[in-house]
């Protein structure tokens, strides 16, 4: 014979009202997880060598000699794997980061990681002080086998660096090909969505540029992977590390929020962009706008 029992009611259940605080904290915990699909950490490099011994650094560290002698490359001021290049004269427009910044670079990337955020992709700059921030940040949160892609499209305005323009068409950064014989993790078959930089552009054209990039990440990392079971989806998060400079963080805040740009009021927000500022960015799964998480700052 069988037994037919009352329905048991979820708020009449004495273990519900026992456990009431866990699944609270639990459903709170996992709705917060679930709200974005796609979260950009974005840095400003770490300190440029340049800036730290003045104009004459290449003398100082490298004797003014285009074929440097290996212990040039043992300055207690530069970072400990500094690549080595034929014309060092090239890191007078290319210049590096310190020793210093490399440790900084180093703990920003632990400090990412104590907050719980991990990289599935990096994109850099190709300016090796950006290229060697990318790289210490992502030994810092234990994440180096992540390949570095190496964008034009993050370059600082090209208006802001009159030495670069004075090269016309010879390019000051280390290829592909050089970053990897120096033993640093570059994705060699990342395509590059540009290699011309235009000497003459404006801010509004640095604005343009990256946008397209902006626009390109969403394409590629942005987006909802089919669930199975239950008709119920599930979101694919991406995290994306990139890597830039001072005007990085603030142009890309400017897009994300709708921002009306100003040119001459972005230049002197810029000025205030210290070394490692760290903006992260996250977009909602279900409305696709963006918002800021607001536990980083400068460094």
């Amino acid at each position: 014979m069988f037994v037919i029992k009352p329905p048991a009611y979820l708020n009449d259940n004495v273990n519900y009202h026992r456990k009431k605080k866990f699944f609270k904290r639990f459903d709170k915990r996992v709705n917060n997880n679930q709200t974005y699909d796609l979260r950009l950490i974005i840095l400003r490099h770490a300190e440029r060598v340049d800036l730290v011994l003045g104009e004459s650094w290449y003398d100082h560290v490298f004797g003014g000699v285009p074929s440097a002698p290996p212990q040039s490359y043992q300055h207690a001021l530069l970072p400990q794997a500094l690549p080595h290049r034929i014309n060092t004269l090239l890191y007078v427009f290319d210049p590096p980061i310190t020793r210093s910044g490399e440790q900084k670079s180093y703990m920003k990337g632990q400090e990412l990681g104590r907050y719980g955020i991990s990289v599935d992709h990096c994109y850099s700059s190709p300016a090796c002080r950006s290229v060697l921030t990318a790289s210490a940040v992502l030994e810092g949160m234990n994440r180096p086998s992540v390949p570095i892609r190496l964008e034009p499209y993050l370059f600082e305005p090209m208006a802001w660096n009159q030495p670069l323009q004075m090269l016309d068409t010879i390019s000051p950064f280390m290829s592909t090909r050089d970053w990897l014989q120096a033993g640093y993790n570059i994705d060699r078959h990342y395509q590059r969505l540009n290699d011309y930089l235009n000497p003459t552009e404006t801010e509004y054209d640095f604005y343009n540029r990256s946008q397209y990039f902006f626009q390109s990440i969403e394409r590629r990392h942005g987006g909802a992977a089919a669930g199975a079971g239950r008709g119920f989806g599930r979101s694919r998060r991406s995290n994306v590390l990139i890597v830039g400079h001072a005007a990085t963080p603030l142009v890309f805040q400017h897009m994300a929020f709708r921002q009306p740009f100003n040119a001459e009021a972005f230049g002197q927000q810029c000025g205030n962009i210290g070394f490692l500022h760290t903006l992260v960015l996250e977009r909602n799964a279900t409305n696709r706008t963006w918002f800021m998480r607001p536990i980083m700052a400068s460094a």
